[in-house]
């Protein structure tokens, strides 16, 4: 896991105040019923297996972490070929990933690897640990995310060849999409289409580009924009031709455009707002809006941020290439 993935984790386990699960999962074993929830009713399951316990005398959050990570699934039974309750390993796994955050970054990738060898030869629950990984890891109702970490359980899910290819296609996706959009990559090719109408290639020609990935009629995505326009040095930039604020409308069909290109004109003329068919496909995009940053060479610095996060991303972006004399203080 990349250190500024990790400094992002912890920051959003800290701003959902999930401490108080942690403490939980670190001072007693979990053995009995849980209730979870499925619109508004309780539906109870009973744990896999009793959750590790950390040593009292470890001296710190850390080591505590680290202990529970190491010996999570030492009482999991993963020489069964049958399934098992999905419910009640998605919460062992969302516990088990709780205590990442709080862990090194090679001990936390190190037992998700020697995890994933005890799924080897078994392809029923290699498909029902990456169903896991998936809700907590990468899909909607994830606490966080990890590409570098659920990368692992796509690299495996993958690779099993006693997997049916059909039950393989949805992973091949993600991982071609994560592939195509880690940090650090080049920002996929994209065609837009403006709000005049005229098309053409997407390209970076600045020294930063702040991508918004939403629709017009969307109530976060007008907040965002409300947000963005009140951010006065974002404007400078852009004034001052070191940014481009681009709007992707990602998921159209052509028989919206004209009601699109007509919203776009409700959008600052500083900003470039766009139309790009089946970048859905393309982009990896977890909820709306979406936002990516990228450099002067069209690399990803950020993606998937919300827009506060995205203006921090910037913000900090702009001090760094201050700070190395790109510009005069």
């Amino acid at each position: 896991m990349r250190s500024e993935e990790m400094k992002s984790l912890k920051e959003n386990i800290l701003r959902k105040a999930r401490l108080s699960m942690i403490g939980s999962v670190l001072s007693i074993a979990a053995i009995s019923p849980l209730a979870m929830y499925a619109q508004g009713s309780p539906i109870y399951i009973t744990p896999l297996f009793e959750y590790p316990v950390a040593p009292e005398e470890l001296p710190d959050l850390q080591s505590k972490s680290e202990y529970v990570l190491t010996h999570f699934w030492d009482n999991m039974d993963f020489g069964s070929k049958s399934t098992v309750d999905q419910n009640a390993l998605n919460h062992a796994f969302e516990i088990y990933t709780a205590a990442m955050p709080y862990s090194s970054a090679e001990v936390a990738m190190g037992s998700v690897n020697t995890l994933i060898k005890k799924l080897k030869g078994n392809p029923t629950l290699t498909l029902q640990f990456t169903k896991a990984a998936e809700e907590t890891l990468y899909g909607p109702r994830a606490e966080f995310w990890s590409d570098d970490i659920y990368g692992a359980f796509l690299k495996n899910v993958i690779s099993d060849k006693d997997i049916a290819p059909i039950r393989k296609a949805r992973y091949e996706r993600q991982q071609k999409i994560l592939n195509a959009t880690a940090v650090g990559k080049k920002f996929p090719q994209l065609r837009l289409t403006l709000r005049d109408g005229r098309q053409r290639e997407f390209k970076v020609d600045k020294e930063w580009t702040l991508i918004e990935i939403g629709n017009p009629d969307c109530d976060d995505c007008r907040f965002a924009k409300t947000k963005l326009s009140m951010a006065s040095d974002l404007q400078d930039l852009v004034e001052e031709g070191k940014l481009e604020i681009l709007f992707i409308v990602a998921d159209a069909v052509p028989e919206e455009q004209a009601d699109l290109l007509n919203d776009f004109a409700s959008y600052p003329d500083y900003w470039t707002p766009s139309i790009s068919y089946g970048a859905d496909d393309i982009l990896d995009i977890r909820y709306t809006p979406s936002f990516y940053l990228l450099g002067k060479k069209g690399e990803i610095l950020g993606k998937n941020m919300d827009v506060n996060a995205a203006i921090d991303k910037l913000r900090e972006s702009v001090s760094e290439w201050k700070a190395k004399g790109k510009v005069k203080k």
